[in-house]
């Protein structure tokens, strides 16, 4: 009976897995599409939520495909250009349905002249181009007249500033010389300059009311208006701080008139009862000094390091050169029988013995060597340390060719060492051609300085005849 219920539920799944059937499409762009069609029997939650998360990997997966595309922004640019291009020559409005019917916009009131280049049909056998000047619209006298008192209705609003009205003014007025809105023209004078100038300022100080007139000249084109404005100046409210400044002035300017014949100004020390001190207001500003000592500590830093690089180049420079000398003399005295740390040893007995001798780096620093090994410093490490100090690759071979000697014994030196010193002087050769350029760069600039000198005195005379 097992046996037969399991049979019979095997059957009863696999005809649950039959009930549904997809119908697959051909691959597009890496991508299989299916549209899954449940049958009577229906799909698993669990299944159709395998599908969905399968569904959206593919299209993350082609999403990412497109970021990554080199080609998709470059074809971007190009479609939205062509875009553009297409709606600027076929649909953006233009003068061309004007010009059908032989018209051209001007520009408005108060604008300029501007020049259309056309091309006109029906001139000639052939189309010609003409330059058009199209004048910018101009207004009637009517219509000239109804913007001049326009303006002067809404004028007193724009120019009073921030005084309440032209009946109380302490403040500067504003004054404009040009009304963009309508394209008109606006000049100012005042009856009383003195005290309101045409600009609108208030040029002195008003002790009590003051009536001045400003008269407005309007104009557009050909069209001219005179308006006149009355405007009442009135002191200048002052704060308690503000009177006192003021009259504190006053009273030094007595003294001033008072003292007229003296080489000096007496300042009152003492003023309603307050002791007075004083001090310039304009102080001479010494806070450039500590820049300029921050700026020359800088340079200085700039100049160290430089100076510190081409000693380090010329040292190297000096350690390349060197370098054949040094291997060819090991090399003869090695192969004279001698061990290389007597012959090390004789080389530096030799370079120090020299009268009146030239600081050379590579037997200074085998100089150093030969101490640290008669001092008791393995002749292996010696060799390396003498390597590691020179820091150019020359010195760190010798020096392991040196200490692998320690090791394995002098068999293979002889010829070691005679390879050594034949790429020696190849580099030595090659140095020397390097530092033959850059001479010659160097004296480039003088001739090309010579170069100009000598076309001056040819060419200085040529003028001086010609003219």
């Amino acid at each position: 009976m097992r046996a037969g219920g399991g049979g019979q539920n095997e059957r009863n799944k696999y005809k649950s897995m039959q009930g549904r059937s997809v119908q697959r499409r051909p691959l597009q762009n890496g991508i299989r599409y299916g549209k899954t069609e449940p049958q009577r029997t229906g799909q698993s939650k669990t299944e159709a939520g395998k599908n969905n998360r399968r569904w959206i990997e593919q299209i993350r997966m082609w999403r990412s495909r497109i970021a990554k595309s080199s080609f998709l922004r470059p074809g971007v640019c190009v479609a939205v250009s062509l875009l553009l291009w297409g709606y600027l020559t076929y649909l953006a409005p233009d003068q061309e349905n004007g010009l059908s019917q032989g018209q051209l916009e001007r520009e408005g009131y108060g604008g300029s002249l501007k020049e259309e280049q056309l091309v006109v049909s029906g001139l000639g056998t052939e189309e010609q181009t003409v330059t058009v000047k199209v004048s910018p619209r101009v207004y009637t006298r009517e219509e000239a007249d109804a913007v001049f008192f326009e303006i002067m209705d809404s004028l007193e609003e724009e120019i009073r500033g921030k005084n309440e009205s032209l009946q109380a003014v302490s403040e500067n007025l504003k004054l404009p010389s040009y009304l963009d809105e309508y394209g008109v023209r606006v000049r100012w004078h005042s009856s009383e300059p003195e005290l309101l100038s045409s600009a609108g300022t208030i040029e002195a100080e008003i002790e009590k009311k003051q009536e001045v007139v400003l008269q407005a000249e309007l104009s557009a084109g050909e069209y001219r208006a005179d308006f006149e404005l009355p405007v009442t100046l009135v002191p200048k409210k002052l704060t308690e701080e503000e009177l006192l400044r003021k009259h504190f002035s006053k009273e030094v300017n007595r003294l001033d008139e008072q003292q007229k014949q003296s080489s000096s100004l007496q300042l009152p020390m003492e003023y309603q009862g307050k002791a007075l001190s004083y001090r310039s207001a304009e102080k001479n500003s010494y806070a450039v000094i500590p820049l300029l000592g921050v700026l020359m500590a800088m340079l200085l830093l700039l100049q160290e390091k430089s100076g510190q690089q081409k000693l380090e180049k010329k040292r190297e420079q000096q350690l390349l050169l060197d370098y054949p000398e040094v291997v060819s003399k090991l090399q003869v005295l090695v192969g004279a029988g001698m061990t290389v740390r007597n012959a090390w040893g004789r080389m530096v007995h030799d370079y120090e013995n020299v009268s009146g001798k030239k600081v050379r780096p590579a037997y200074e620093e085998m100089r150093q060597t030969y101490y640290q090994m008669e001092n008791g410093t393995a002749e292996g490490a010696a060799y390396r340390d003498f390597g590691r100090r020179c820091r150019l690759q020359p010195y760190l071979k010798l020096s392991s060719i040196l200490e692998q000697n320690r090791k394995t014994g002098t068999k293979n030196l002889r010829e070691l060492l005679h390879r050594e010193v034949v790429d020696a002087f190849e580099l030595r050769k090659n140095l020397a051609r390097r530092l033959g350029e850059e001479a010659g760069t160097k004296l480039l600039a003088p001739l090309l300085l010579l170069l100009f000198v000598v076309m001056i005195f040819i060419m200085v005379p040529a003028m001086m005849t010609m003219g």
